[in-house]
């Protein structure tokens, strides 16, 4: 590598708990997936990584252990641009073999980015894909495409590399919290050798904004109502007392300027009890409004920021070896992990220039867990909704999907990704 200012860094304040709580059934890895409308040609993939990195230094890096925190290093390990080997989201670190924490594969008409979550968020990687797929289209068709300008990813190599946790921390209180029982756990048969269960569905996104419309509210709550019901669906009558809670991920550069490509996200937990409401999407979505009002107002997102920060610079977490941190981490994540029965993440939109989009037929999302996630993303007119999951069964996916399609919006499934490779 040749850049001037990066050699080392310590770890973004949110990605500290990824190396202690990565494992084998659950190894913080996420995987953007884009679909081409032709197939992938491997050498120009591999020039386009290495002509992406050039903008991303943050990405070519190894995680090392020090006496108080992790870091990372800059490597001069070279990225290879391979064929899909293995399932998806397997594990990328492994803390006795120093390799870079990203991989892009491919697999007929795919491009797959894997991700370390230590190194980036969702929104970090995804600018890296993009720029991936503009540079690698731009290759294989130089005389349509090869005069469109860069993207917009102009941010300079300090903004890519910001700690904006360390920028908007303040010392603002923390609000009244409401007391949080313990939510309902999913249970079934595991996959085997800890893979991932991933179905993918696609459907028109002006079908579902029509809908959310109709329901008057954001997509975003949207989806969490209907996994909420989704769930519910499968709940045995003993487990009605717990709430089912969703944990959702909050992208922070919304509400506070920055063009890092590293962690800057919070999370909000949001759910509904089926023994305190009729179990309407009516009433699930009226609760849900209420808590999305509470946890996206300045002062709760201010305080996540802070909270952030204040586990780093307490003076006892300073002078504790690395090895009592990390087990105050996982014992932490753990106490966490027990409030929670599942995820949602909207990722958003992903922007291409309208010159690729004859190349492109659409992206998806998905992210390792030992439970069951949602995540969605829009490209175009294309909404796609991917379930990964630790549990081989897919009733839920299935009742998720039913939902949908009973209100009007038709969706098309893909099967297993593990299966069909």
């Amino acid at each position: 590598m040749s850049h001037s200012k990066f050699r080392w860094a310590r770890l973004d304040t949110a990605a500290k708990i990824f190396p202690c709580t990565s494992s084998r059934r659950d190894p913080k890895v996420f995987c953007f997936v884009c679909e081409l409308k032709e197939l992938v040609q491997p050498g120009p993939l591999q020039q386009a990584l290495e002509q992406t990195l050039e903008l991303f230094p943050g990405f070519q890096v190894i995680l090392k252990r020090g006496m108080f925190w992790y870091y990372l290093e800059e490597s001069d390990i070279r990225p290879v641009a391979r064929k899909e080997y293995r399932p998806p989201c397997s594990p990328l670190y492994d803390r006795d073999v120093h390799t870079l924490l990203f991989e892009v594969t491919y697999y007929e008409c795919h491009v797959n980015l894997e991700v370390f979550h230590a190194v980036s968020d969702g929104t970090g990687a995804m600018h890296f894909l993009r720029v991936l797929i503009f540079r690698y289209l731009q290759i294989v068709h130089p005389k349509e495409l090869g005069g469109l300008p860069d993207l917009d990813y102009d941010a300079s190599e300090t903004q890519s590399m910001d700690d904006s946790f360390e920028r908007y921390a303040n010392h603002q209180k923390k609000p009244k919290t409401r007391h949080v029982h313990r939510a309902l756990h999913l249970h079934g048969t595991k996959e085997p050798d800890g893979n991932l269960n991933v179905v993918i569905g696609t459907a028109p996104v002006k079908a579902l904004l029509d809908y959310s419309h109709r329901c008057k509210t954001s997509l975003t709550m949207v989806l969490c109502a209907l996994v909420i019901r989704a769930i519910r669906s499968e709940m045995p009558v003993r487990d009605l007392k717990r709430p089912v809670v969703l944990a959702v991920p909050v992208n922070l550069r919304n509400h506070f300027r920055s063009a890092s490509a590293r962690n800057f996200f919070s999370v909000m937990d949001v759910g509904y009890n089926f023994s305190k409401g009729d179990g309407s999407m009516q009433d699930i979505l009226h609760t849900l409004e209420q808590q999305f009002q509470k946890g996206l107002s300045p002062a709760e997102l201010q305080y996540r920021v802070n909270q952030y920060i204040g586990l780093i610079r307490n003076p006892f977490a300073r002078i504790s070896p690395l090895s009592c941190k990390d087990f105050a981490m996982r014992v932490g994540y753990r106490s966490t992990s027990r409030k929670e029965t599942s995820a949602v993440s909207n990722v958003g939109i992903i922007h291409m220039p309208p010159q690729v989009a004859p190349y492109l037929r659409q992206f998806a999302v998905f992210v390792s867990t030992e439970k069951m996630q949602l995540c969605s993303l829009t490209y175009e007119d294309k909404i796609t909704f991917s379930f990964s999951s630790a549990f081989a069964d897919t009733d839920i996916q299935r009742c998720f999907f039913r939902f949908l399609t009973a209100e009007g919006i038709p969706v098309e499934v893909d099967t297993n990704l593990s299966e069909n490779r």
